[in-house]
């Protein structure tokens, strides 16, 4: 039996790309969503984009603070509130 490979979804960016090459954001984490698809949740102190690629979960989160002082405490406590359930520590992003 043969199966046929699907391409991925694209990312959904909240924001337009940058053209000056500005890497996007400063946390990563692998979440499950609230419902088991690919979704972004919306947080008023957070620009956030996904990915369907994850090892573990249902979605690659990638997140930036709109506020300064805000970090990955402050990301998983929304993120939960929200129905998104984080799936080990929220790290930094390579550069």
């Amino acid at each position: 039996m043969t199966y046929a490979r699907q391409p991925l979804p694209p990312a959904l960016p909240l924001t337009p790309a940058r053209a000056d090459g500005e890497v996007f954001g400063t946390l990563i984490a692998e979440v499950l969503t609230p419902d088991g698809r690919l979704s972004v949740p919306l947080l008023p102190d957070w620009e956030l984009r996904a990915w369907f690629v994850a090892r573990l979960g249902d979605a690659t989160l990638e997140a930036r603070p709109r506020r300064p002082g805000l970090g990955p405490a402050d990301l998983d406590r929304e993120l939960r509130r929200a129905g998104y359930t984080p799936l080990g520590p929220l790290r930094r992003a390579r550069r």
